[in-house]
Formats: structure tokens, sequence, C-alpha cells
């Protein structure tokens, strides 16, 4: 772990929680592993899923990482936990990461990511409004409309925008 860092104005960054919800995703996993490694930071991991960070969570015996004490794996789907808000409540910051973000699903569950993606993300804003907590929300490439144009026909006006907008 890196010690003696600072901020961009030269002050110690001072140890801070973290509630990282799709820590069990692509980026999620990688992020929980970069701030383990190399902050001071402690997360609590939220996900359904905790695969991707496993490494980080096994703590067997005197070979324990110097990260043991500072990563929490809480199971649990946003949609519709109330151990959610207790979550972001200990939090100092709330790391959204939680999506669908599948280009197949898309496609074939629109409904379902239009929901996931954005409905269900909902509470996580709403807590941390409502309890004066910093919130980062990610997002798919969904919002730069890659996938909206490919259900409206070829000569849609539509559709080029939705393109142009996607290729610039």
């Amino acid at each position: 772990m890196a010690t003696g860092r600072v901020d961009l104005d030269g002050n110690p960054i001072k140890p801070i929680t973290i509630c990282m919800i799709g820590a069990g995703g692509f980026i999620g996993s990688h992020l929980c592993e970069k701030l383990m490694t190399e902050t001071p930071h402690k997360v609590l991991a939220v996900d359904v899923y905790s695969d991707k960070i496993k490494h980080l969570l096994e703590h067997s015996g005197s070979g324990s990482p110097p990260w043991a004490d500072r990563i929490q794996f809480h199971r649990l789907n946003i949609k519709n936990d109330p151990r959610l808000e207790g979550l972001i409540k200990m939090a100092d910051l709330t790391i959204n990461l939680a999506a669908i973000c599948t280009p197949a699903d898309y496609n074939t569950r629109p409904l379902d990511t239009i929901y996931s993606n954005f409905i269900d993300a909902l509470p996580v804003v709403k807590y941390c409004s409502e309890n004066s907590k910093r919130l980062i929300h990610f997002s798919t490439c969904e919002v730069y409309g890659k996938t909206i144009g490919c259900f409206l026909p070829k000569a849609s006006p539509l559709r080029q925008v939705s393109l142009w907008r996607f290729w610039n």
C-alpha cells in the first residue's frame, strides 16, 4: 500500500469508507483491487456475486493480506434490500456501478435493462441525497445511444443521429 499520498492541494489523503455497489463486476472488481493495494480506504463491497473479488476477501491465517480489515462483502440486490440505506449511511462516498451491461441483453431485454440501469438506481440516489452523501454514478454505453439505433428503420433520421453521437 502506498503511503504519503496527497490530494491536488498537497494535503494528506485521509482514509474514507466507500460503498461500492457493483463491486463484483468488471470495473468494480478492478477498482476494489486498486483501492486495496494503493490506498488506505475502506470498501463496503456490494453485489450479488463475489467471484471476481474473492481473492480480496480471502483472509486465511497469518498470511492475511494487509487490507483484510478494510474490505467487507455484502451480498445484496439494490433492487429490493433494505440494508442498502444502512451501508450508504456508513460510507463517506457511494460509487454505483450496478447495471446490466451485456450488449446482447440491450436488444433482447430492453425493458429489464432500462429498469436495472436507471429505475433501480433511484433508491441509491435518494439515500445519498437524504443522508448528504457523495455519489459517483457510472453508466453504460446505453446513454450514448449505441444500441437504440438498432431498433429504428435504416432510413430513420433518429438512427442517423444516434449513430453520429456514438461515433463522434
